[in-house]
């Protein structure tokens, strides 16, 4: 009797959709199931809300003793972090890619209600272009990363600030016993450093990987090292 595969989460970033895994689930379709929930922040959904509303998702499409790695970026990282903390028995692998976990109320304070003078520049083609390429969106992605940029209300990009920096280590995250890979681009900010470092220290048995010469966006930038590396841990 052929084993049934083992299913991988991908969770997307904020700023970005599922077709940020695209060259991921084609890399992993034929010998996984592939699972790419999205998401979009508002006050009644933040990152416990779609935690819990992937976790009821997955229950109904995971089969009994089917193993789950689950992957995450950036915000999605967050996700995933809290879904690991509430169902720490049901992941074979968790990977933490780029996330923020360093509450920092002061900066909250100062920079969540000056967002919408920033949301302004992502309305610009030109910008939005600009910025693209730092985030390494491909070309053919570039058309849906820029109309999601013109749509992110104000209320919207100040909810997702004043989460990313009050987010902090979910309770019951000790509970995971599972391997547990951390990644982070050379070239990221020190705040994402940092808290990547404190996640490291809280989950025993993880691995910190730093990308070289990587900035925000190791899975868009290099994806078939990053499908060899998830690979690997996978097997490993």
């Amino acid at each position: 009797m052929e084993s049934k595969k083992a299913l991988i989460v991908f969770i997307h970033g904020a700023g970005v959709g599922g077709w940020m895994w695209d060259k991921q689930v084609e890399y992993f379709k034929e010998s996984f199931d592939c699972f790419v929930p999205t998401y979009a922040f508002s006050k009644h959904q933040l990152v416990n809300e779609w935690a819990d509303q992937f976790l009821n998702e997955l229950e109904e499409r995971m089969q009994q003793d089917q193993r789950l790695i689950l992957v995450g970026f950036s915000m999605g990282s967050q996700i995933a972090l809290e879904m690991c903390a509430r169902k720490p028995d049901w992941f074979h692998l968790v990977m933490f890619n780029s996330g923020y976990i360093e509450p920092r109320p002061f900066l909250r304070k100062m920079v969540v209600p000056l967002m919408p003078l920033f949301n302004i520049l992502p309305k610009s083609k030109a910008f939005s272009q600009k910025q693209a390429k730092e985030l390494y969106i491909p070309d053919e992605h570039f058309e849906a990363y820029f109309a999601g940029a013109k749509n992110v209300t104000n209320a919207e990009l100040q909810l997702i600030m004043n989460e990313n920096l009050s987010y902090d280590l979910p309770d019951g995250l000790d509970r995971y016993k599972g391997k547990f890979l951390i990644t982070i681009g050379e070239k990221e900010e020190k705040l994402l450093a940092n808290s990547v470092q404190k996640l490291q220290q809280a989950v025993s048995q993880s691995e910190l990987l730093t990308i070289p010469k990587i900035r925000h966006g190791f899975p868009l930038a290099e994806p078939d090292a990053f499908n060899t590396l998830l690979e690997k841990w996978i097997h490993k």
